[in-house]
């Protein structure tokens, strides 16, 4: 059944909102967000943004829940049948088309690395991130690689940290700058490719 033209633009606007917020988390910080900012940059009133989000906590909260259910849909893409360097160079290749589609996947990346490290993340938010890990459940991936000579020898974590640590970085100059030209996803997957 498809949604009303009502419900459209109820979750029209709850995207709207949740990516002005984005917006505004990134540049100032969840401290320095105020719910009249976001209101006033798309024209709404208060009283409207809290038909949608009963608090700016609670906006933060449902983005990062996008943003840990995002690295948790990649783990889930790889299957038994797949080879790992096919399955490196497949989530490559699909966060850097996100990445160009649309500025929300690079912002989550710079979200989420500054929500970790930030002192005025509420507790909330804390406690969604408590179990967010994305080098354990890819840890097998690696070594079935390097059983089968395609990453490179090491210890599993260091390379998932490079492999990771590089797209965290490339996603944050993105943000920073939209008009740089990608690295070709192969660069990055050759940081853990056997040779």
């Amino acid at each position: 059944m498809s949604p009303t033209k009502r419900e459209q633009q109820k979750s029209d606007r709850r995207i709207e909102i949740l990516n002005c917020s984005l917006d505004l988390l990134v540049s100032r910080g969840f401290a320095a967000m105020k719910i009249r900012d976001i209101a006033d940059k798309l024209n709404i009133s208060v009283g409207l943004f809290f038909n949608y989000f009963e608090s700016k906590e609670k906006v933060y909260e449902e983005l990062i829940s996008i943003g840990i259910s995002g690295p948790q849909n990649v783990v889930e893409l790889y299957r038994d049948d797949m080879e790992p360097i096919d399955y490196f160079e497949m989530v490559t290749n699909q966060i850097f088309e996100a990445i160009k589609r649309d500025t929300f996947t690079a912002k989550m990346f710079m979200l989420m690395i500054q929500t970790i490290n930030s002192e005025t993340t509420p507790e909330s938010v804390r406690r969604l991130l408590a179990n967010f890990d994305i080098y354990t459940p890819l840890i097998p991936v690696i070594e079935k690689g390097q059983e089968r000579k395609q990453i490179k020898e090491g210890d599993a974590t260091s390379l998932l940290i490079a492999y990771w640590g590089s797209i965290q970085g490339i996603a944050q100059t993105y943000v920073l700058n939209q008009s740089v030209i990608l690295p070709n996803p192969h660069w990055i997957v050759d940081i853990i490719r056997a040779y």
